[in-house]
C-alpha cells in the first residue's frame, strides 16, 4: 500500500539495531520525546534518518533536535505534522541498519553484538552466557548468567582474551577465585 505521499513502503531492514524507543508525543506538531538506547555520540542530528519499527515501518528523517538539561532528547520528524502521527508512534522503536552502523576500533564491540555470547575460560571451562553489557565509565562490565546466577567480569583487555563473533563466544581470564562456588 504506497504511504500517503505516495511511494510504496520500504521493507525494514532484517536485522535491525535498536537506537532509541519513543517515550511520547510532545506538542502538537507531532514532535515526540525519545528514549536514547545508543551510545554513539551525534545519533540524533538534523537529517539523520531512521526506521520506525513496527506496522507499518517506516523512513523517517530528524527534522529538529531539542535536547533537556534532565537527559530527554525530542525529536521532530520532516514526514510527521500532527499530534496524531506522534500519538500513533507512541512505544515504537527507532532503528538503523547494522550496515549504517559507524565502524568501530578493531577490538572494540557494540553492546548488542556481545549480548548471547558464550563465556569459556582459556582452559575451555564454560563460565556463563553475556546477558547485558554495563557501561560504568571507566570500563564496561560484562554480566553473565552463569546457570542462574549472576556474575559480573570488568570488560578489560587482561580479563577479555579474545572476542569471536562468528563463533557466538568470548574466550576470559577471570581474576583467581572468581570462579569458586562461594564467590556467587
Amino acid at each position: 500500500m504506497p504511504s500517503r505521499d505516495g511511494r510504496s513502503p520500504e521493507a525494514a531492514p532484517e536485522s535491525p539495531v535498536l537506537v532509541a524507543r519513543i517515550v511520547k508525543p510532545h506538542g502538537l506538531r507531532g514532535e515526540v520525546r525519545v528514549e536514547s538506547l545508543s551510545d554513539v555520540s551525534g545519533r540524533f542530528r538534523v537529517g539523520a534518518t531512521f526506521w520506525l519499527l513496527g506496522e507499518p515501518p517506516a523512513r523517517v528523517t530528524v527534522a529538529e533536535v531539542r535536547g533537556e538539561p534532565r537527559g530527554g532528547v525530542y525529536l521532530r520528524f520532516k514526514e510527521w505534522s500532527s499530534i496524531d502521527e506522534a500519538v500513533a508512534a507512541r512505544g515504537r522503536y527507532l532503528a538503523v541498519a547494522e550496515a549504517e552502523r559507524p565502524a568501530l576500533p578493531e577490538g572494540s564491540y557494540y553492546h548488542d553484538q556481545l549480548r548471547g555470547l558464550v563465556a569459556w575460560t582459556e582452559t575451555g571451562e564454560r563460565v556463563g552466557v553475556v546477558r547485558e553489557v554495563w557501561s560504568t565509565g571507566p570500563h564496561d562490565v560484562l554480566v553473565l548468567d552463569a546457570d542462574g546466577a549472576e556474575r559480573l567480569l570488568a570488560s578489560v583487555k587482561s580479563v577479555v582474551v579474545d572476542v569471536d563473533l562468528a563463533g557466538g563466544r568470548i574466550i576470559v581470564r577471570p581474576p583467581n577465585g572468581w570462579l569458586d562456588d562461594d564467590a556467587l
